[in-house]
């Protein structure tokens, strides 16, 4: 090799091992718990708990002013749940993956909130949005996101913070299920399981069909839940004022498109609860799935192709 090749070839080396050197630190490091950098540039972070099979949370905030450390621990000891907002028979999800144990994640850092938490308005603004990850194989009735407001060591479950809730399709290769929440300020949270708010309603069947809209406007899909009362599905449907929705793609991201807020209408004429969801922003022919869940039936999912 020649000695102007043999230069060219330092000087590459050193080049490169300047850029390593110059990236960004790893904002999350692992000891007792998960420790993750908050910034006003690094505004989400993944606790990922999945070595020890206690999930995936994922925090994100809408605008962060300050830099921080924020710090989520596992516990397996569940707070209190309060029974006004979690009726008798409510538990928590034991995890398959993890022996059977409740996961609690409680939160500690660097700030001047409670256990060190970021405080609102000065250290971050707007609320917090939270994606909860975890295997369980179980039965599963009406899903809860707990959240349990102040400080940890007094804290009990007072509120119910979950806006979507996802399963998937065997051979999604996506921890199941996916719980999402909003929040002002951290404190513990975790994955609950409240008792049907009436026993003997039925799950008949669940639909997705796209809608004809006029020309010009922006297409959406239907879709079409049917409760009967009972057991025979061949009878005219119930009302079912508690069902939401959540539309995840296939990475498990919800990236629910409504246009009638989080609410199913009732078709009296056909005895169905119906919901709109808009199809815009969705990618044409991707495979969205539909996850409806209830106080009434068990989640159920079902699928479409955006169009």
């Amino acid at each position: 090799m020649s000695k102007r090749m043999i230069t060219l070839l330092a000087l590459a080396i050193s080049l490169f091992g300047t850029q390593c050197w110059a990236q960004e630190p790893v904002p999350c490091t692992s000891n007792s718990g998960i420790s993750c950098t908050f910034s006003p540039t690094q505004t989400t972070n993944t606790y990922d708990f999945s070595a020890t099979g206690d999930g995936k949370l994922v925090v994100s905030f809408v605008t962060v002013l300050t830099t921080f450390t924020l710090t989520a621990t596992v516990n397996h000891t569940i707070d209190p749940l309060d029974p006004n907002e979690f009726p008798a028979g409510t538990v928590c999800v034991p995890y398959s993956s993890n022996g059977g144990r409740c996961d609690e994640y409680d939160f500690s850092g660097s700030s001047g909130g409670p256990n060190g938490v970021p405080v609102r308005n000065t250290d971050y603004k707007g609320l917090i949005n939270l994606t909860l990850s975890y295997f369980y194989t179980g039965p599963v009735h009406d899903p809860a996101f707990g959240h349990a407001p102040g400080d940890n060591a007094t804290a009990v479950y007072s509120e119910d913070i979950l806006t979507g809730y996802s399963i998937f399709p065997t051979g999604c290769g996506c921890e199941d299920p996916t719980m999402d929440g909003t929040l002002p300020g951290l404190s513990a949270v975790t994955a609950l399981d409240k008792p049907f708010v009436e026993i003997g309603d039925t799950f008949c069947s669940l639909t997705v069909t796209p809608t004809n809209n006029a020309s010009g406007q922006k297409s959406e899909e239907e879709v079409t839940l049917k409760i009967v009362s009972g057991s025979d599905c061949s009878g005219t449907g119930i009302r079912d004022k508690t069902a939401r929705l959540s539309v995840s793609d296939s990475n498990g991201n919800v990236v629910l498109k409504n246009v009638e807020g989080n609410k199913f209408h009732w078709d009296n004429k056909n005895g169905l609860n119906e919901y709109d969801i808009s199809t815009e922003g969705l990618v044409s022919g991707q495979t969205y799935t539909v996850t409806v869940f209830s106080g009434k039936v068990s989640p159920h999912i079902t699928t479409f192709v955006a169009p």
